[in-house]
């Protein structure tokens, strides 16, 4: 698994959803590149990571990521899909 954006700020609503879903994987941040989270010189963004097991349903201006692998613009995540676990998705190229 790689990352390939960051969203914009998630909605309350959302936010208290996925509070009891996510789980941590470790008790260390991490960093991505400014290019994940912004332009190229962009500062790098951290996280804390959690274990990949929700799905969200994110809305974005393209289909995938495209230019320094990554998503243009941030995407917004819409909503959880509590229907949908990891394996239902489709694997990337």
């Amino acid at each position: 698994m790689r990352a390939v954006g960051v969203s914009l700020p998630l909605g309350q609503a959302v936010r208290h959803e996925l509070l009891p879903l996510l789980r941590p994987a470790g008790d260390t941040k991490a960093e991505l590149p400014g290019t994940v989270g912004g332009l190229p010189s962009a500062d790098p963004v951290h996280y804390r990571p959690v274990i990949p097991d929700v799905v969200v349903e994110i809305e974005a201006d393209q289909t995938g990521p495209r230019e320094y692998g990554r998503f243009r613009h941030r995407p917004r995540v819409l909503r959880v899909r509590g229907d949908l676990t990891a394996d239902n998705l489709p694997s990337a190229p």
